[in-house]
């Protein structure tokens, strides 16, 4: 019969043999046992992650008026920052405000498919253009009149500009939006009913602003205000 060693040093004086062992069908036994409480160990794993997703099931937070309204305005707001990129990009390319206006819009891009996605959750599409917006923060105005919105004239003179004029023009024109932007993101990261919605929001604000402050320090280093 096989025989398997598991404990080598053991005491002559206790009565056992030099080296005490263990039958194989003993050992089936005892791996056996492993086994089982191994699969008990498995089980009570997924049956605590079931509960959880069960739980997180049970409490998904509902969409209220302030997120439906703030992610239906944002994203046209964001739908404009893209155009002033654009705009600014389609004749300077290789201008010295290139690389702020496709970090524009790499980001607001992103956040747009985000919004999106919550607004399909909600069951809703996004807002139209002759909506009230800015319902939601008790201030109601058209779209075009939301805080940070440029006016078409403006946004045609950045089409016409180049050179220094352009990079002068697309920084205060994106600062200008970006701080309007901020403005609707914090009334959303306070009155917003989820708490995604809010944390997203209070994030947007922060960034918004952090780029208005690199706006500043590059129209300085560019010699931009002079």
């Amino acid at each position: 019969m096989n025989r398997l060693d598991i404990r080598p040093d053991r005491d002559e004086h206790d009565g056992l043999a030099e080296h005490e062992v263990i039958s194989d069908a003993a050992m089936r036994r005892i791996l056996l046992g492993m086994g089982v409480l191994f699969a008990v160990a498995v089980l009570a794993v997924l049956f605590g992650a079931a509960a959880r997703w069960a739980t997180a099931e049970d409490t998904v937070e509902p969409f209220g008026n302030a997120d439906i309204g703030f992610l239906q305005d944002m994203i046209d707001h964001h739908q404009q920052a893209l155009l002033i990129s654009n705009t600014y990009l389609d004749n300077n390319p290789d201008g010295d405000a290139a690389a702020y206006a496709r970090e524009v819009i790499m980001f607001q891009e992103r956040e747009i498919i985000r919004m999106d996605d919550w607004l399909e959750q909600a069951g809703v599409t996004r807002g139209t253009p002759d909506r009230a917006a800015m319902a939601w923060m008790g201030m109601p105005t058209d779209v075009a009149s939301m805080p940070g919105m440029q006016n078409p004239a403006t946004i045609d003179e950045l089409a016409d500009a180049t050179g220094a004029h352009a990079d002068r023009l697309f920084f205060q024109i994106m600062s200008d939006h970006h701080i309007g932007g901020a403005h609707m993101a914090d009334a959303a990261a306070t009155s917003a009913q989820r708490s995604d919605i809010r944390t997203f929001a209070e994030k947007m604000a922060y960034n918004q602003r952090i780029e208005t402050v690199e706006y500043s320090q590059a129209v300085e280093r560019l010699g931009l205000n002079r």
